[in-house]
């Protein structure tokens, strides 16, 4: 598998690679052109210099073409071949390079005028008159000179050529120059393999550049495989990853998220060992009275006064460790149980709904149950209506369960600026002021004499399901210090006048309307 280092060299060169190769087509292309028209310029030039010498007086002219002539050739690369011809009749040059077909050698004269070589605009774009800046050069051609391509020798050869009437006698001449077209490639292949090899040189820079770059930009991800690795040979007791203070913020991200994600997990480790280790040691209670009590059925028989008793022992026992799996299970699904973060309900329904339920049960008949709430307008919250009323139950089931005989339970339903809360007060024996944050810890339970069996687990639930939906809840003394007033702090929703859809007409949220959760009582 490929290495991060290779693959970001790879994806930084490959487009880099792919400009350089677009560059290099682009200046090759610009060498070429401009090597053309360079070659070009210089022909037309030649074959108007010549055209001028040849023209010239007979005074000078003998001396003046010579002179010429040399001068194309030492401007010229490598030799510049020319020819002028008067009808049929060389005067000058190479006898290999005739006049165009254009050209009739019998007259003189031209059969079709053809449009003069033309080249791209000058910074200073000088007025020409027939190729000559001053007009008076000009007199006389008949055929501006142009551009166009024949053989010389059997080769390829690019010809400009000019057809001027002479002065002294009126006669057309042809006047030609020539250049190898195989000259102008081998100038521009040099040309070409210099940006190749420029090209190639800077590819390789490049990528030994940026895989040193790439090599540094890594080393913290290297340092932190490297300790991750060392872990996994020999696992530390408790493992955290190390940055130097200069590290990126990009690998301080990925080490602070990893160590939380290991700090997350050592407490999920340890809360499922000491969770299995306070679960089986709940269970071993209620399985080892149903095994004595099964002893003493066998013995005695269950019509005996001793077998009727472990009966109903057994019976309590079975019912207790219905209790606990039912916590446990419950508690499990708070993990997983999803809430939308924009879910809303109508508290006050959801608690006079649980109170109206619980009311009703049997044993209640000596309690003083109440509900009290500010007026009968809904209190919306946000969460999940079945999770709260899981947490309200629990709460209210703590109160009766270990309240006094003929003792109070009262669940009040409160608004307060942009907090919806719960309260269930008892007037019962309450809650030792170093134990009223205890008591949320799984499986534990306050000390008190005469004090009801329980799991430790009721509690627990209340308060992971108040994490789940974002709320708070604590234990605080009763009125007049006596019992526990027990408070839920909802989130309200954003918006606290405007009335959620389900709630449209104060009509309240039910908890058959909302998903079907097991509900659990407190123990």
């Amino acid at each position: 598998m490929a290495s991060l280092r290779s693959r970001l060299t790879a994806a930084v060169m490959v487009p880099l690679l792919a400009l350089a190769v677009t560059f290099g087509g682009i200046t090759c292309w610009m060498i070429q052109s401009s090597g053309a028209n360079t070659s070009d310029r210089i022909l037309v030039g030649s074959v108007r210099l010549l055209s001028r010498a040849a023209d010239a007086g007979d005074a000078v002219r003998d001396e003046l073409l010579p002179l010429a002539v040399h001068l194309l050739q030492r401007r010229s690369a490598p030799v510049t071949h020319y020819s002028i011809w008067d009808a049929g009749r060389l005067l000058a040059g190479e006898r290999g390079l005739v006049p165009p077909p254009q050209y009739d050698p019998r007259t003189g004269e031209t059969a079709l005028r053809l449009p003069a070589a033309s080249f791209p605009r000058t910074y200073r774009n000088t007025r020409l008159t027939g190729g000559y800046v001053d007009p008076r050069d000009a007199e006389g051609v008949i055929q501006p000179a142009y551009l166009r391509d024949g053989t010389l020798g059997g080769k390829p050869v690019r010809i400009a050529t000019e057809i001027r009437r002479l002065h002294r006698n009126g006669r057309p001449v042809v006047i030609q120059v020539a250049d190898f077209v195989d000259d102008r490639d081998a100038f521009q292949q040099t040309y070409f393999l210099r940006v190749l090899g420029a090209g190639v040189l800077i590819a390789m820079t490049a990528v030994l550049l940026f895989y040193w770059a790439i090599t540094w930009g890594l080393r913290p991800f290297a340092s932190l495989t490297g300790q991750i690795e060392t872990a996994r040979r020999e696992p530390p007791p408790h493992f955290r990853l190390a940055l130097e203070e200069d590290a990126p913020r990009e690998a301080r991200l990925l080490s602070d998220s990893f160590n939380a994600l290991l700090a997350r997990t050592e407490r999920a480790v340890d809360s499922l060992r000491q969770f299995t280790a306070n679960a089986s040691h709940q269970m071993r209670t209620p399985l080892a009275i149903v095994r004595v009590h099964l002893d003493v059925l066998e013995r005695y028989g269950p019509a005996s006064p001793r077998g009727s008793a472990a009966l109903d022992d057994i019976g309590n026992a079975v019912a207790s460790l219905e209790r606990l799996l039912l916590q446990l299970i419950a508690l499990a699904r708070t993990e997983e149980q999803g809430i939308a973060a924009d879910a809303s309900f109508d508290l006050a329904a959801v608690a006079s709904d649980l109170v109206a339920a619980r009311v009703v049960q049997p044993g209640l008949d000596a309690m003083d149950i109440g509900f009290e709430a500010e007026d009968d307008d809904p209190v919306p919250a946000l969460g999940h209506p079945v999770l709260a009323a899981e947490m309200i139950g629990n709460l209210f089931d703590n109160a009766v369960r270990y309240n006094r005989p003929g003792g109070a339970v009262t669940v009040r339903v409160l608004r307060r600026d942009g907090i919806a809360r719960i309260e269930v007060e008892d007037d019962g024996p309450g809650i030792a002021a170093e134990d009223r944050e205890r008591v949320f810890e799984r499986f534990y339970r306050a000390r008190a004499e005469a004090s009801p069996p329980g799991s430790g687990l009721g509690l627990s639930i209340v308060r992971a399901l108040a994490e789940r939906m974002g709320a708070q809840v604590r234990l605080d003394a009763g009125a007049g210090g006596r019992g526990v007033l027990a408070a839920i702090d909802f989130a309200a929703p954003p918006q606290a006048d405007d009335v959620p859809d389900h709630l449209d007409g104060h009509a309240p949220a039910r908890i058959a309307d909302a998903h079907e959760i097991k509900l659990v009582t407190a123990c």
